[in-house]
């Protein structure tokens, strides 16, 4: 495998530039598409080279350079849309290698993520800049597998290498209709992270962990389709913070060592909802009238955000510092 690495390194190189964006750009794939021309090899519609994501779509002229054959694997695809002109199709298949370097198949997923691949120096590497923490990442989807084959959807932050964050989804049967995903990302820090990697597999059984070389022990079902539309990440996973609430709500004392209370404006019958700094839910109260006692002793150190919730609806939010 290393021999067949090297021959694509004599031939073609690519590197991708990285930018600094805290949201997906054109989530809904509409205009990150370009038209591939490479001298002596042909053409084919790809990302554009600074947008979000990338794809594996080179090997397919790494592979036409030395003999072989590398099928595309990602496409703009206007027949099966959630909305707009187009979305984004990712399928898996087999790659080809030439005799003269090996002769041998490989499976090759269909993989869109934060990958930069040079083909020169021989190394797949993941990730782009990324400063912000958000809470989860969504989108649509639909998936078409074979032969019991399943897809993946995976996301991690990381600072100075260490993970911070992550989610991962598997699909593990058929989804004919357009419908939406929510992955939601668990943190186990409160740093900024400097990085984030997100990939799409229409086969989940893939390694990109080990470069080229692991990507070329990926296994998978060629023809397992993987569509997707409307990506977006999400800050807020039913999180509230008004900034004009529809009934006023004071905390006191704040900050506090052992309890707080809750005082509304009005009488309310509803719950009092305590997230923690990683937007986890740490506790829910009644409250059934004007104001409601809360022992917080047991909580550590640090902010929390309170949601009084009237009718399944976020009427006020404050915050409260534990000391």
């Amino acid at each position: 495998m290393r021999k067949f690495i090297l021959a694509i390194a004599s031939i073609i190189a690519i590197n991708v530039n990285v930018y600094c964006q805290e949201s997906i750009p054109d989530g809904g794939f509409e205009n990150c598409w370009e038209n591939k021309q490479i001298p002596g090899f042909g053409d084919y519609e790809d990302f554009k080279d600074d947008y979000f994501f990338n794809t594996l779509n080179i090997l397919h002229v790494a592979m036409d350079a030395v003999g072989g054959n590398a099928p595309l694997t990602a496409f703009k695809d206007s027949n099966n849309v959630s909305e707009g002109n187009y979305a984004l199709k990712l399928v898996s298949d087999s790659l080809m290698v030439s005799p003269m370097i090996g002769g041998k198949t490989v499976f090759l997923p269909g993989v869109m993520g934060n990958i930069a691949l040079n083909i020169i120096e021989t190394y797949l590497s993941l990730g782009r800049s990324f400063t912000s923490r958000p809470a989860a990442i969504k989108g649509w989807h639909k998936y078409e597998p074979v032969d019991g084959d399943s897809a993946a959807i995976e996301i991690w932050l990381e600072k100075n290498g260490t993970i911070l964050g992550s989610g991962k989804q598997l699909i593990t049967s058929a989804v004919s209709t357009w419908s939406q995903f929510n992955v939601p990302i668990n943190y186990t820090s409160n740093e900024t992270p400097d990085k984030i990697v997100v990939l799409f597999a229409s086969s989940a059984k893939y390694d990109l962990s080990g470069g080229l070389e692991s990507l070329m022990e990926c296994e998978g079902q060629a023809g397992s389709a993987l569509y997707l539309d409307d990506l977006e990440l999400d800050y807020s996973v039913g999180i509230k913070e008004m900034l004009y609430p529809e009934i006023t709500m004071q905390v006191y004392p704040n900050p506090s060592k052992e309890q707080i209370t809750v005082q509304m404006a009005k009488e309310t019958k509803g719950t009092v909802i305590v997230y923690d700094y990683l937007a986890r839910k740490i506790g829910e109260y009644p409250i059934n009238g004007t104001q409601t006692t809360i022992d917080i002793q047991n909580y550590a150190q640090g902010s929390y955000l309170l949601n009084v919730v009237e009718n399944n609806k976020t009427i006020s939010t404050n915050r409260f510092v534990k000391d």
